[in-house]
């Protein structure tokens, strides 16, 4: 059919073209920004996870030493490392090898939110892996020295992760695809990125315990110097930029010592003002943070606490400790990849008792419907200006309508983990332990709902600092609880009932539950005001 003047410029797609556009969609969208991070998280947290087993056997094998340089050498059959003495011993060192790397972690936070503000999340995210392979080549050397001292060098050279560590990463990539994805996505994202995260670090921890038994105890750390290598280089080349426009806000609060502190600002109570023009003040964010806290402080041993009583009870080995460890972070990857995103989809309909509207996707398809084409389809401004070509303008960027079941969430995942772990404390045998460790990956989940309840309740420009708040504190968290209970469970093998600290551990999850219940969103149709405004204001 002949062109006339009536004709759009662009005619109809041929079959052939329209197949090459949808390949060409398919894979921008499995090589999309977002699943870029995906990737580099499950890369780094498997780099992370080789070392993580060895390092338990690691330090019981230098604590043995030690122990054996001032007492009667072993004799007799069986494993000569297998006393209360040492077991206590080891897990007093590694308990000071936790609290070095939380405290160091807790600055990282600091300074890598800093380093996101002027460079970007890629250049941000390859200073960690770098320094983090710096760490680990370290660790190679305090292997090979052993003894006293090789667990000295273990503990100092964790100060390297206050410029570069694991925390750091993970809030790089956090706050990375959060930029990438739609408001009411990001609960959903965040567990979706924690889940490839334990994903990479079940297979790490495979890995790592056949690497040690395999060849032997140093390989896992030289293999992961070579991974944190080949990270730095992934982040390098495919990690997105960002988005090169920056809010002003954000722009003027990236440099200056203000911005090291910013995200503690975030948790502090903010005003809002209701329909009625009164301004209210909202603690909810301070109880989200302490109950989450309260949680990772309870849960955060866990992992650790699994391992070392698996291994003062029932012998495990780096086989052993490495399929339990796979165990439970590939079934809280699985969790947290395929099912997490499901039950926040689906528990939001739930709790808001309708589906959200469609309206907008309608809207959104009716006007593809028809694209005018002659200049009198165009419709003149009442100003009299020229007529633009007719473009479809962005949503505004709504607020994830969800936040109160994802608060909802995260108060009831503290419950089940409160029993699970409960119910780990009267193991007796091996694979109770290992049953333990394939259930407690179901009451995990709370972190990444935490970070969309605390997104929501912030600016947008606020967002990253949001993030580094609610990481700061499950830092803070573990920081804690690597002393505390590593102390108690200590003090428990020393009297032989080491299971009893498994209960110590449920008590302050149920405690963390309680103060969730304080935690309250604002209320509807209410909003944020800033500092400066001057209200009447009343507590909330």
């Amino acid at each position: 059919m002949a062109a006339d003047e009536t004709s759009p410029l662009l005619g109809n797609d041929t079959p052939k073209t329209t197949k090459v556009a949808k390949v060409s969609k398919a894979a921008g969208t499995v090589f999309g920004p977002a699943n870029r991070i995906l990737l580099a998280g499950f890369l780094m947290a498997f780099t992370l996870g080789i070392t993580q087993v060895p390092i338990i056997y690691v330090f019981r094998l230098m604590e043995c030493d030690v122990f054996y340089s001032h007492n009667p050498p072993f004799e007799g059959p069986g494993d000569r490392c297998h006393r209360r003495e040492i077991n206590a011993g080891t897990a007093t060192q590694v308990s000071i090898l936790g609290m070095s790397t939380s405290f160091s972690g807790v600055f990282n936070l600091f300074i890598c939110g800093y380093f996101i503000k002027l460079w970007g999340p890629r250049w941000a995210f390859v200073s960690q892996t770098t320094l983090l392979g710096l760490r680990v080549s370290t660790q190679v050397l305090g292997v090979t020295i052993g003894g006293r001292a090789g667990e000295i060098i273990f503990q100092a050279c964790q100060a390297i992760g206050i410029i570069g560590g694991p925390r750091g990463y993970q809030l790089v990539l956090n706050t990375a695809v959060s930029a990438q994805v739609a408001p009411k996505d990001r609960t959903a994202v965040f567990g979706r990125l924690q889940g490839s995260i334990m994903l990479g670090t079940a297979f790490g921890f495979l890995l790592g315990g056949v690497l040690g038994d395999v060849y032997n105890i140093r390989r896992p750390f030289e293999t992961a110097f070579f991974l944190y290598v080949a990270s730095t280089l992934y982040g390098a080349f495919f990690l997105p930029t960002g988005s090169g426009e920056q809010p002003q806000a954000q722009k003027q609060g990236a440099r200056g010592i203000s911005a090291f502190f910013a995200p503690i600002k975030i948790i502090a109570p903010h005003r809002y003002r209701l329909e009625s023009g009164k301004v209210i003040k909202n603690h909810g964010l301070i109880f989200l943070a302490l109950g989450i806290f309260l949680g990772v402080f309870a849960s955060g041993y866990a992992p650790i606490l699994l391992q070392m009583y698996a291994t003062s009870e029932f012998n495990f080995g780096t086989t052993e400790n490495g399929y339990l460890m796979f165990g439970n972070s590939a079934i809280r990857g699985i969790f947290l990849l395929f099912m997490f995103p499901k039950i926040i989809s689906a528990g939001r309909v739930w709790f808001n008792g309708a589906p959200i509207s469609t309206s907008s996707g309608e809207r959104e398809s009716g006007s593809e419907c028809h694209i005018p084409v002659n200049p009198e389809e165009f419709e003149a401004d009442e100003g009299g200006e020229v007529p633009q070509e007719p473009i479809q303008a962005p949503d505004a960027d709504e607020e994830d309508s969800g936040t109160g079941f994802d608060l909802f969430f995260v108060r009831w995942s503290l419950v089940v983990d409160s029993l699970v772990t409960f119910s780990a404390g009267f193991s007796k045998h091996g694979w109770q332990v290992y049953l333990a460790g394939f259930l407690l990956p179901f009451a995990s989940g709370s972190a990444p709902a935490a970070k969309g309840v605390m997104t929501e309740m912030c600016h947008p420009h606020q967002r990253q600092d949001a993030i580094s708040a609610i990481t700061l504190v499950e830092s803070t968290a573990s920081l804690l609880t690597q002393g505390l209970f590593g102390t108690i469970f200590a003090a428990f093998s020393e009297i032989d009932k080491p299971s009893l600290t498994f209960f110590c551990n449920a008590g302050f999850a149920v405690i963390g539950f309680l103060v969730l219940f304080m935690a309250h969103l604002p209320p509807p149709n209410s909003k944020r005001v800033d500092e400066d405004d001057s209200e009447t204001e009343i507590e909330a």
